[in-house]
């Protein structure tokens, strides 16, 4: 997104020129290790062959409209004009722009990262780049299936059921689809056991399938993601597009949806502050873009909510570092604490992988949404890439360089010790 296309956003807020991304409700989900960057093109785990359509941009602005925003340099901040008003945004710029170069470099057909400040909402960037034509707010749009980010709301779901995290289910098969019989219990085959913390961290389907269909009803998982913000409308600056969750009353669909394989579409955004909630200790703060109109305040978007029982969150925050220590992301995060002056040497991450694909026509969707640190939250990070046969970078690594790029800017301030979730 160029400096002149974000200015658009300032200038056309009521336009209403979102338009949802026509990629079907796809039936895949995983977070197996990658090939390294640059093989050819190849998922997680196996999909379920489904019919796929291409990434299409929504309409952009009006050329006429492009051209107000500019950098202050006595202010260290973008500002543009509203209404003839001036306003100071809360986007970083070297953040902003070092995310919007990589994104270029890489040239991902589609992709986005968002940085945001969980206790205030703070969005501080929303970098996105569309290889075919304008990218066109797709950061706000639920441009991928949620796929086994929704792991996160079956978690916290099943917590809220008193199902503890170091509850160990056994299980066997599920690394490409799940069916049936892998639902029941099978003492001569389920040779693999995981606690529940440690399969959101691996990643474990059947063991969210199983719990789900003992311990879950369609009913409680779709309550939890409306905790979660599914189905509803986000207030912000501009439109931002409902996240979808579609959970229908099927036992089979209750379970594999609970897995991440279900009707679920999530915006970049909205993954940033799926993040930010179990940061915050399960309070939910409406993100903002504007800091100041005028040398005042912005109004707030909303009023600060609790959405999650706190002692849940907490659960969920040690339960996804699990991602990074030991799960599907360890060996981009790994080589921080080995690199001496890697700014995320000494930083605690938390966070949670998805991964799918189609196969006609190829899209291949990553992500990764997290926060850090996790004792003292200061940003919840979401980035997704949907990737073509040219296989080019996943999300787990965009993430990765927007933590190092927060916490190794200049200035940034120290973070202060607090007590461990």
């Amino acid at each position: 997104m160029s400096y002149s296309r974000l200015a658009s956003w300032l200038l056309a807020p009521c336009l209403a020129l979102f338009a949802v991304l026509s990629l079907p409700w796809r039936s895949a989900s995983a977070d197996l290790e990658r090939p390294e960057e640059g093989s050819p093109a190849q998922r997680e785990e196996p999909a379920q062959p489904t019919a796929g359509a291409p990434v299409a941009a929504s309409p952009a602005p009006a050329q006429a409209l492009l051209g107000s925003m500019r950098y202050d340099v006595e202010k260290d901040r973008y500002v543009a004009s509203l209404g003839g008003r001036r306003a100071i945004l809360s986007l970083e710029p070297r953040l902003q722009q070092r995310l919007e170069k990589l994104l270029n470099d890489f040239r991902v057909p589609v992709g986005a990262v968002v940085l945001l400040e969980p206790r205030t909402g703070r969005v501080l960037t929303l970098a996105e780049h569309a290889e075919r034509g304008r990218s066109a707010h797709v950061a706000l749009l639920p441009i991928a299936p949620a796929a086994s980010i929704f792991k996160i709301v079956t978690s916290a779901a099943l917590l809220d059921r008193g199902i503890a995290p170091d509850a160990e289910v056994c299980f066997h098969g599920g690394r490409h689809r799940i069916d049936k019989r892998l639902l029941d219990d099978n003492p001569r085959r389920d040779r693999r056991c995981l606690t529940l913390a440690m399969a959101l961290g691996k990643s474990a389907n059947v063991v969210f399938a199983k719990l789900a269909g003992r311990d879950l009803t369609a009913q409680l998982l779709r309550d939890e993601a409306s905790r979660f913000l599914f189905d509803s409308e986000i207030p912000f600056d501009w439109k931002v597009e409902p996240s979808t969750a579609l959970i229908t009353d099927d036992p089979f669909d209750l379970a594999t949806t609970a897995a991440g394989f279900g009707a679920v579409r999530l915006s970049p955004l909205h993954g940033a502050l799926i993040a930010a909630i179990v940061a915050d200790r399960g309070r939910y703060v409406p993100p903002r873009l504007v800091d100041e109109v005028d040398g005042a305040p912005a109004p707030a978007r909303g009023e600060a909510e609790q959405v999650v029982r706190e002692e849940v969150a907490a659960h969920l925050a040690l339960m996804m570092e699990t991602t990074v220590t030991e799960g599907t992301a360890r060996k981009i995060f790994r080589r921080d604490h080995w690199a001496r002056r890697s700014p995320l040497r000494e930083v605690t991450v938390a966070g949670k992988t998805g991964s799918l694909a189609d196969k006609d026509p190829y899209r291949d969707y990553s992500w990764f949404v997290g926060f850090a640190p996790v004792e003292d939250p200061q940003v919840a990070v979401a980035a997704v890439v949907v990737n073509d046969l040219r296989w080019r970078v996943k999300a787990s690594f965009l993430a990765h360089e927007a933590l190092t790029a927060y916490f190794g800017e200049e200035g940034r301030p120290p973070r202060t010790a607090a007590a461990s979730p």
